[in-house]
């Protein structure tokens, strides 16, 4: 991975017209795959133009300046005006979370309209209300049984399928799988 990430930074700078940075070529020196990689970009630019009567030997006539060729490539010199970021200033950062800080108070803790408690009336009823709920019919201890006992029997059969399930299992994969405890039942 990291030679990858130096042979980038390697073409990068040379496509610049810059020198590589220190990492990259601390090591550049260290692998020799890197290095073979730096020292092929470095001549690549001698090679091309060493080559140009070959490339425009098949190209129609056309006005060709040669000056261009040969001046030294200039550098983008408003890029390199530009330095690190400035960190941000604690200060501002801090007035920024105070807003934030400030405006979920107030969303979370913003008072409300009071509702009026309900009259005697009202209480009754729905103290009246509770007591019907709440009142157990007489045929429901009988229907609490029932669904219990049908969940019982649903619980058996899936202990029931799932020990089968591993006794298929051992059975194929040649393994051997401990229980801790077997219930009578199965």
């Amino acid at each position: 991975m990291i030679c990858r990430i130096v042979r980038w930074t390697v073409s990068r700078a040379d496509d610049r017209g810059q020198t590589p940075p220190r990492w990259a070529a601390r090591h550049a020196g260290r692998c020799p795959a890197c290095r073979e990689q730096a020292r092929f970009m470095a001549s690549l630019r001698e090679r091309l133009a060493a080559e140009r009567p070959a490339f425009l030997a098949a190209v129609p006539e056309f006005a060709l300046n040669d000056a261009a060729w040969d001046k030294a490539e200039s550098r983008d010199v408003a890029r390199e005006g530009f330095g690190r970021r400035p960190f941000l200033r604690p200060l501002p950062a801090a007035a920024g979370t105070l807003i934030v800080v400030a405006a979920a108070a107030f969303l979370v803790f913003r008072p409300g309209p009071r509702t009026t408690s309900p009259g005697p009336a009202e209480r009754a009823a729905a103290r009246a209300a509770l007591k019907s709920l709440a009142a157990a019919p007489k045929g429901l201890g009988g229907a609490l049984s029932e669904a219990e006992s049908s969940l019982e029997r649903e619980r058996r059969i899936l202990e029931r399928s799932v020990v089968s399930a591993v006794d298929y299992l051992q059975a194929r994969l040649n393994i051997k799988v401990e229980r801790r405890e077997r219930t009578k039942d199965l």
